[in-house]
């Protein structure tokens, strides 16, 4: 080797990786609309969720009070129930007529219920 020429180590260190966040998106009756790991996607209605439950993908899940339910649809009770702060506002004698919130109305919605 000549003076002018030197052996040059470059030390690199990796960008560390960062586990995803898996989530299962749901609607307000807790059926699952949609599986993601990209933590930049906006939206309140989602559980953090294992892996093995990302790589099934099932949409035939429920999410009830925050917790992945795979009850049977017999198993599965919707009940429409009056509700004082949210739900469909509905005329106070026959609940097949929708109103709007400025007239009289009791507004219902359904609850899901696990057997």
């Amino acid at each position: 080797m000549s003076e002018q020429e030197q052996d040059v180590i470059i030390l690199w260190g990796a960008p560390k990786a960062e586990k995803p966040e898996l989530r299962l998106y749901y609607d307000e009756n807790g059926k699952v609309l949609s599986y993601c790991g990209d933590k930049s996607i906006p939206g309140d209605n989602y559980i953090v969720i294992d892996s093995q439950t990302f790589a099934e993908g099932r949409h035939d899940l429920r999410v009830i009070d925050g917790k992945i339910s795979k009850a049977r649809p017999n198993q599965v009770v919707y009940k429409l129930m009056p509700d004082s702060t949210s739900g469909i506002a509905c005329h106070p004698e026959d609940i097949s007529i929708v109103v709007n919130d400025t007239e009289e109305h009791t507004k219902w919605k359904i609850n899901v219920y696990e057997l």
